[in-house]
């Protein structure tokens, strides 16, 4: 139970939170550069429907929008940062943005090996 507790500690500081907030905008961006890509070339579709209404006014209006959503979440975080529960919020944020990430990396390896194909 101490390395837990260790472990809470270590991720609810400060400088953690800050390098989990710009790890959490990288991703984001990563994410949302790489399923415009997919999305142009035909290869995948936009599961989220608010997502797919803002591809349907062009790719920078979905990238645009999908940064300005997560930055404003990541502003909310950063106003609340002085509640230990603001600050460990941004864990489970990273991890499912880096799940994605992996995804879009995975799926452009299984594509160069011939070994999957579009998701449309």
């Amino acid at each position: 139970m101490s390395v837990l507790v260790a472990l809470i500690a270590k991720l609810s500081t400060a400088a953690s939170f800050e390098g989990g907030l710009k790890g959490l905008l990288l991703l984001n961006l990563f994410d949302g550069l790489s399923t415009v890509g997919w999305l142009h070339t035909g290869q995948a579709t936009e599961a989220n429907p608010v997502m797919a209404a803002a591809y349907a006014g062009g790719p920078a209006l979905f990238l645009l929008s999908k940064l300005a959503l997560v930055m404003l979440g990541v502003g909310l975080l950063w106003r609340i940062r002085h509640h230990k529960t603001a600050r460990l919020a941004i864990v489970p944020l990273c991890l499912l943005y880096a799940f994605v990430g992996g995804g879009h990396v995975g799926w452009a390896i299984g594509q160069f090996l011939g070994v999957l194909g579009p998701l449309v």
